[in-house]
């Protein structure tokens, strides 16, 4: 997997900086292949991303912000604390080792009890993935 640096930084010639980030998008395509993708359509909302490694099903939700105050990303003051919440995110997947361990998870699961549940795009996502792993 690419690191922080090899994703974020900008060479030119033999200088490397850091504009500051804001876009999830390349720390998530690299934790692996994307079999859905739902994120809110707001200025701060939730990211939810279906994974799929061969047999392996896995799970990532978190949440972002407008500005540095409430967006992880956003706050990273250097290249650094991006790997850390790079890895943070990554430990944050769930992984379900088959596609029926997957399917159960996301059938059984209390959706409703869950903070983003009133989110059109949460119940979205739960559709779609259920709905994805009975093809599978």
């Amino acid at each position: 997997m690419k690191t922080a640096a090899e994703l974020y930084l900008i060479e030119e010639e033999e200088d490397k900086y850091w504009l500051g980030e804001s876009n999830y998008q390349p720390m998530l395509d690299e934790f692996g292949t994307i079999a859905l993708q739902v994120d809110d359509d707001d200025y701060q909302g939730d990211s939810r991303v279906l994974y799929c490694d061969g047999e392996r099903w896995g799970w990532l939700q978190f949440g972002w912000g407008s500005c540095s105050g409430c967006d992880a990303l956003q706050a990273c003051e250097s290249i650094e604390e991006i790997q850390t919440l790079m890895d943070g995110l990554y430990t944050d997947i769930k992984w379900f080792s088959s596609t029926e361990e997957a399917l159960q998870f996301f059938i059984d699961h209390d959706w409703k009890g869950d903070y983003s549940w009133y989110a059109s795009e949460q119940q979205e996502f739960v559709t779609k993935v259920v709905a994805l792993l009975k093809e599978v």
